[in-house]
């Protein structure tokens, strides 16, 4: 997974990936512990130990070592919008675009982190336009869906995948 640096103020992808362990930790066990931390993101617990003295110095989690950890109130509003980020990502990645869940869940996890706060509105503003379907009746999703069975007028994805390289080769000479 490649995880994106951070700038000055801002969590890396890796602390926000720890954010929404213990998240979704705390939603089941009202507080995380580092085991559990250390295997749900899949590191060791020294790693989670200090991911941990990070979050905290940030005011994001209440951490002493051998006690549980919470979120702080900044910690489970920064962690609600990764997660909600996540969770609209996913939702767009199987209605809009077909993909199966697992596929869909494993690329909201690497894009949670790289996509702003206008194009998650963007996002969630299409998937609410193509669930409520035109004025007309027809069906985007349904349609879509028969696209990428069928094609469309002899055109398949991979014709009209070739038709955006030829086009982005144009623009890229062209200056």
């Amino acid at each position: 997974m490649s995880k994106r640096a951070a700038a000055p103020g801002e969590l890396s992808s890796t602390l926000e990936d720890y954010l929404e362990a213990i998240f979704r930790i705390e939603k089941k066990s009202r507080a995380a512990r580092v085991r559990d931390i250390a295997v749900r993101v899949g590191v060791a617990k020294s790693t989670v130990n200090a991911a941990l003295r990070s979050l905290a110095a940030k005011g994001l989690v209440d951490y002493e070592p051998y006690e549980l950890i919470v979120l702080t109130p900044q910690g489970r509003d920064r962690a609600l919008a990764i997660v909600m980020n996540h969770f609209i990502i996913s939702h767009f990645l199987q209605r809009v675009l077909a993909l199966g869940r697992q596929r869909a869940e494993s690329m909201a996890c690497e894009l949670e982190h790289a996509v702003d706060r206008e194009t998650m509105e963007r996002f969630v503003c299409f998937l609410a336009f193509a669930e409520k379907s035109a004025p007309d009746g027809s069906d985007l999703m349904g349609d879509f869906q028969r696209f990428l069975d069928e094609g469309y007028e002899a055109q398949t994805c991979q014709a009209l995948l070739r038709e955006y390289r030829a086009r982005m080769e144009a623009e890229v000479e062209a200056g």
